[in-house]
């Protein structure tokens, strides 16, 4: 697996920086688990309150994967329009499929609906750097 993210890592940097907005701290701490487990990739910042994650991102560095709830206090639609520009790729992971055409809306790159396994996360990471080799031209 290192192989398919070596091209996309040195387009970028050593590691590939996540950070996770959801109102729910289990979700968290399962993404966590499992982006932890993907070589490469770092959780940088956790956020159970989506206010507080605008405020940071948007004066930090740009973030490669945010993993992002919709249904919250401030919606995650609404924080993605904030914040899509600071983001290399957005993920929502909801518990709500029928938020599915709005998330795209705001040119999400994949949609998870929740419980996500492993295994979905890990294809979704792999969907999304495909669609970007063969952008680029390298497949």
């Amino acid at each position: 697996m290192l192989r398919k993210y070596t091209l996309m890592k040195r387009l970028y940097s050593d590691f590939f920086k996540c950070a996770i907005v959801d109102d729910d701290q289990l979700s968290i701490d399962v993404l966590k688990k499992f982006i932890s487990q993907i070589p490469e990739f770092r959780t940088v910042f956790t956020y159970t309150n989506p206010a507080q994650a605008i405020n940071d991102i948007s004066i930090n560095d740009k973030i490669d994967f945010l993993f992002l709830d919709i249904q919250m206090d401030i919606s995650g639609l609404d924080v993605a329009k904030v914040l899509r520009d600071k983001v290399r790729y957005l993920i929502f992971v909801t518990g709500h499929e029928e938020y599915a055409i709005d998330a795209f809306s705001v040119n999400c790159d994949k949609f998870l609906v929740k419980p996500v396994s492993y295994e979905k996360l890990l294809t979704a990471v792999e969907e999304i750097f495909a669609k970007e080799r063969r952008q680029a031209g390298l497949v």
